[in-house]
């Protein structure tokens, strides 16, 4: 078992140093080319004066560089802060300045971003993958200097697996983003249980679809890694068409698929599915938010030669529990999200942190290799969301609070209900967002759903829903509202229905409630 991540790709280059390790647009890199190309990122690093554990960023698009800037700031020691590239300036200010980064990893197209950031980011000494000169004293040197450093060689860094190997944000659209900190030791137990899990050998090739900022990426890069495998990286312009897309997948023989469902949802009902081949597609992972029902139907019928699972967790402990699905069965409705990983244990309480017995509603806790070690300088929300608790032989469990609810059964099978931040009261009922969807994408014309409760100017709330309809050029409001009565309480039913051409979505690709929100608080305030 390796060490850190940089040892991670050191021996898939050693396992299979004929196979490719990345593809993108066509091209690819070898896992000993990779590794190569890494090590001169690394030496660069350890020359302007990374040391172990300083927090390196990376502001990169999506392409060959992304994995070799990743285990290069591995290979120096440093721990990884990777940037999402679409993020507002102010955001990425507050990340780099929060964890105290002095170097960046870039690329000479966001020329413009770094020299804006520089006025807000003063402790930042050196911009790697950058052409040209920067004010400040600033330190920049090219891709091309960082290739002409590769080699075989790693430099010295002494990084253990408690050491901390990336620190991820989250989208922070309501205010400061959340910073988790992972180790090496919590990202290969994630990496060596997903390679386990579904049998990843050096032949298969996985999709990187969501952002290389997101805890999707531990997947893609790292579980691919520990197999030798390779990853083909989607870029945007990739992934604008679906029907492009699907061509894609069966031009790079992809075979293992991880995303959130919506990504699937537009494969099958724009991608001409039909008239491509892709039985080389053996696992189809979802996460992230509800696979509407007769849509996941539909995917298993068109794909039967693939598995296909439901995994859930979140960023701060990568995947935590699976549903692998019956491929001669129709999919349960609704979906559990399954039972523990095996190096994850599940705990269901009550408001008071108690265990609830089976069948009764309650929290999840989550504790396990794969948990992070903390919000990163954040003591008062690792109190809030980190439980210490009594463990066999006077040792000690942490926990994390997923702020979610579930039922558990007597078998184990975990069956999601809702998230504790979900329930509102609505006229003195309690009322689940979550059901409202459900109940929503059950409707024929209604492909993704989504709802949110905003203050009704009375002391109280309303619910507001938006939709996203089959393009018949029919579906009204007022239909979908009938449609819903047969459903729903009235007490339930949104006050409106706003038909989009697309829902607000956040990195991963996850519908974000939160943008949806702000903007129907906007449209209110500016109706006062």
């Amino acid at each position: 078992m390796p060490v850190t991540l940089h040892h991670l790709a050191l021996e898939a280059a050693e396992r299979r140093p004929g196979g490719e390790a990345v593809r993108c647009n066509g091209e690819g890199l070898s896992w000993p080319e990779l590794v190569r190309r890494s090590h001169g990122v690394a030496h660069a690093l350890r020359a302007a004066g990374v040391r172990r554990g300083d927090r390196v960023a990376v502001l990169l698009a999506k392409s060959l560089d992304v994995p070799v800037a990743f285990y290069g700031v591995y290979a120096s020691g440093g721990a990884l802060v990777p940037i999402d590239p679409k993020a507002p300036r102010s955001q990425v200010a507050r990340i780099l300045n929060a964890t105290g980064v002095r170097h960046i990893v870039t690329e000479p197209a966001r020329q413009s971003v770094i020299e804006a950031l520089l006025d807000d980011c003063p402790d930042v000494t050196h911009v790697l993958g950058y052409d040209g000169t920067l004010p400040g004293g600033v330190v920049t040197a090219s891709w091309t200097d960082l290739a002409a450093e590769a080699t075989d060689t790693p430099p010295e860094a002494n990084v253990g697996g408690l050491d901390t190997a990336y620190i991820m944000h989250t989208s922070g659209s309501t205010g400061e983003p959340k910073l988790i900190r992972h180790t090496h030791a919590s990202a290969l137990a994630f990496a060596e249980w997903a390679a386990a899990e579904y049998g990843l050998t050096p032949g298969d090739r996985l999709t990187n679809h969501s952002s290389h900022h997101t805890c999707f990426a531990t997947f893609d890069f790292y579980a691919a890694a520990r197999a030798a495998a390779a990853t083909v990286v989607l870029t945007p312009a990739a992934m604008m068409m679906p029907a492009s897309l699907a061509e894609l997948l069966e031009r790079e023989a992809v075979s293992v698929w991880y995303s959130v469902p919506t990504a699937l949802v537009q494969l099958l009902l724009r991608g001409n599915l039909g008239e491509r081949d892709l039985e080389r597609l053996r696992w189809v992972l979802f996460a992230g938010e509800v696979f509407p029902h007769k849509h996941l139907a539909a995917l298993m019928k068109q794909w039967p030669q693939a598995r296909f699972s439901h995994v859930y967790g979140s960023t701060e402990v990568n995947v935590c529990t699976r549903f692998h699905l019956d491929p001669d069965t129709a999919p349960p409705a609704p979906l559990p999200i399954g039972r523990p990983c095996g190096n994850a244990r599940a705990l269901v309480v009550d408001g008071e942190l108690q265990p609830v017995p089976a069948g009764t509603p309650g929290e999840l806790l989550i504790a396990g290799s794969t948990v992070m070690s903390g919000y990163w300088n954040d003591p008062e929300r690792n109190q809030q969301a980190l439980l210490h608790r009594p463990a066999p032989g006077g040792l000690e469990d942490t926990w994390f609070r997923t702020g979610d609810r579930v039922v558990q059964d007597d078998d184990g099978m975990l069956a999601f209900a809702g998230r504790t931040d979900l329930q509102v009261k609505i006229r003195g009922f309690r009322v689940e967002l979550e059901e409202i969807e459900q109940a929503l994408l059950a409707l024929e014309p209604v492909q993704e759903a989504m709802a949110v409760a905003v203050p009704d100017g009375q002391g109280s709330s309303l619910v507001r829903a938006a939709v996203v309809c089959a393009p018949d050029g029919e579906t009204r409001q007022k239909t979908l509202l009938d449609a819903l009565r047969d459903t729903l309480p009235a007490y339930a039913l949104p006050a409106n229905i706003e038909l989009l051409p697309a829902l607000p979505r956040t990195a991963t690709g996850k519908v974000d409630r939160k943008q949806l929100k702000a903007k129907y608080l906007a449209e209110d305030s500016s109706d006062v």
